[in-house]
Parts: structure tokens; C-alpha cells; sequence
């Protein structure tokens, strides 16, 4: 760790390379429109639990513009501090979204005899645990800036990551689970199955780009990933971006409202086969 002045900087590079100001500012425009257009899906699909991953774009997006900040001066604190706090931020908050939308698949599919946990308590559960991630991240990586409590910043941090990969896994094992028992059950012609297949996709993202910020954090400060800003783009932000972008391409709203006209639908038509039992109990 490096020694810090009074004006707020640090007496070598913080970043151990110079960052590009021109990717950085990519990703903060690529992670504004990508948050926009899911504001903009959220009203006609109903889906205002989308909220979160809308609030992981702007984290991301200002994470970018802290780092656009720090290509003319690596010294400053500020910019790299608020850089690492909020990208680590982002990803428990989409991470609260992707919990949130098995949530409500299995409720719009009526599948909830299917699922290990019933949907409100998955939900809470899943949630709960995604907030304690973020704490721990969050408190992880603000005691990292200082020399005094590095050590004990990055185990929170380290815990908070690998919290985050075991959670991934438990919830796909229940997403697996849900999906063996709802097939043999289902006798929808709602198209599910594709948004089931999201769900494993974006599991493994996050895995992935968790493992590869454990090994960052493992390393010494000369590290491969550490110092190479290649790893970063490629493993996180691109991952991160790759999410939002996937949910918006099979954005669960396009399954939901889907679901509530096929019930519309069913309801009239049982009212259809009712009504000449009524009229002929009114004769």
C-alpha cells in the first residue's frame, strides 16, 4: 500500500498501469444506455423489481467515470477509491434482480408446488444474502484504502466474493430443480423454458467473473490480473454489460405479460362454458 499526503494522493500510480480513459468512458456510455433501456421496458412490463439491476447501471456507469478520472492522475485517492466501491457495488445489486426474476417466473407460471422454496421466501432469502455480500464488499473495499485495516478490508472482501459465488450455485441448484419438477406438470404453451436457460447463463457469468475477482484479490500486487486492465473489461465490466444486455434481449416481462393474458384468457373461457349452465338454471 502506498503511503498517502495530506492533499488527498497517494506517492506512486495506484492503479499499477494507466488506465484507459477512452474505454472507461465506453463503458460508462454503454452501461447508461443499457440502464436507460431497461427504465424504459420496466413501465410496460410491469417489472418494477428491475429497479436494482437499474441502479447496478449507474454504479457501473460511475465506477467508469470515477476510472475516465484517474487516466490524468493515477495519484488521487478519490477517483480510485470510488472506482473499486462502485463496481463492487453493481454486481450484488443486478445479482438482487436475477434472485428476484426465478422469483417470479415460478409465481406467473403458477409453479410454486414446484419449487424447493416457495417463491416469497427464495426471494427473501436470496435477497438477505445479496445485501450481505454488498455490505461486506462495500465495508471490505473502503478498509482496503486504508494501510492500517488492509488486511482485514480484504478478507471482508474476500468473503463477500466467495458468499456470492456459493449463493450463485445454491441458486442454480434450485433453478435446476424447479425446472425438472414444473416440466412434467406443465401444460402451458408459455415459452419458459428459454427464460429458465437465462437464469443458468447469467449463474455462470457471475461465477466466473467472482472466481476471477478472488484470484484478483489473492495476488500480490504485481499480480496478472492485477496489473493488466484487460482482465478487468473482459471479466467484469463486459460480463456485467453482457447481463443487462441478455435481459433485455429475454427480458422476463415478454413471459409475464404472456402469462397474464393466457389466464385472461383461460378465465373467459371457463366463464364461456358457464354460462349456458346459468341460463339454463335461470330458465
Amino acid at each position: 500500500m502506498s503511503n498517502l499526503t495530506m492533499s488527498g494522493t497517494a506517492d506512486h500510480n495506484l492503479y499499477g498501469y494507466d488506465p484507459s480513459k477512452t474505454a472507461a468512458l465506453a463503458y460508462v456510455a454503454l452501461f447508461s444506455l443499457a440502464g436507460l433501456a431497461h427504465f424504459m421496458f420496466m413501465f410496460p412490463y410491469r417489472t418494477a423489481f428491475f429497479i436494482p439491476l437499474i441502479l447496478g447501471s449507474a454504479a457501473e456507469a460511475g465506477g467508469y467515470y470515477f476510472r475516465s478520472q484517474s487516466a490524468s492522475d493515477t495519484h488521487k485517492i478519490l477517483p480510485f477509491v470510488m472506482n473499486g466501491l462502485l463496481i463492487l457495488a453493481a454486481a450484488p445489486l443486478i445479482a438482487a434482480t436475477i434472485y428476484m426474476t426465478f422469483g417470479r417466473i415460478v409465481r406467473n407460471l403458477k409453479g410454486e408446488a414446484s419449487s424447493m422454496i416457495s417463491p416469497k421466501w427464495l426471494t427473501t432469502l436470496f435477497v438477505l444474502v445479496d445485501l450481505l455480500c454488498l455490505g461486506t464488499q462495500l465495508a471490505g473495499s473502503a478498509l482496503r484504502a486504508d494501510v492500517s485495516s488492509a488486511e482485514t478490508g480484504g478478507h471482508l472482501l474476500l468473503g463477500g466474493l466467495i458468499l456470492q459465488v456459493s449463493i450463485f450455485i445454491f441458486f442454480s441448484i434450485l433453478v435446476y430443480s424447479f425446472q425438472m419438477r414444473f416440466r412434467r406438470v406443465d401444460q402451458s404453451d408459455l415459452r419458459w423454458r428459454r427464460h429458465i436457460a437465462v437464469l443458468y447463463i447469467l449463474s455462470l457469468a457471475f461465477v466466473v467473473r467472482n472466481l476471477v475477482r478472488i484470484i484478483e484479490f489473492v495476488q500480490p500486487d504485481d499480480g496478472f490480473i492485477v496489473t493488466h486492465e484487460s482482465m478487468l473489461y473482459i471479466f467484469d465490466a463486459t460480463f456485467m454489460l453482457f447481463t443487462m444486455v441478455l435481459l433485455l434481449v429475454a427480458h422476463p416481462g415478454r413471459l409475464f405479460k404472456a402469462a397474464r393474458r393466457a389466464e385472461k384468457i383461460s378465465v373467459w373461457s371457463l366463464s364461456q362454458e358457464m354460462r349456458p349452465l346459468q341460463l339454463a338454471k335461470s330458465a
